[in-house]
């Protein structure tokens, strides 16, 4: 198998999983399939939150590396009600006096 052919092979199975979950949202919605601005909206939301949550919250690169202004970043985070979550200070405690205890 050439490269072409594993890159086919593996953007297939890619999509055949964005299908599957496609299909499976569509029979909880008595067969009536998701609309393409509530697929859009929920992308969308996931790039921002991921996007965020990578740059530890720092809204400046996280415009920068999405490609859309700062104002249409906060607009963003606005519309969607998105947060940061809470940090768990515990574990981070537990990893230094864990690192401590071993060195």
């Amino acid at each position: 198998m050439n490269e072409t052919q594993v890159k086919a092979s593996k953007m297939e199975s890619h999509t055949t999983g964005k299908l599957s979950r496609i299909e499976g949202a569509m029979s909880e919605q008595s067969q009536n399939p998701p609309s393409l601005r509530s697929l859009r909206v929920e992308a969308e939301i996931y790039a921002i939150s991921r996007t965020l949550e990578y740059t530890g919250w720092n809204r400046r690169r996280a415009a920068q590396l999405l490609s859309i202004s700062y104002r249409g970043i906060l607009y963003k985070i606005r519309q969607h009600n998105l947060t940061p979550r809470p940090r768990v200070q515990e574990d981070h405690v537990g990893e230094i006096l864990k690192a401590e205890s071993q060195g």
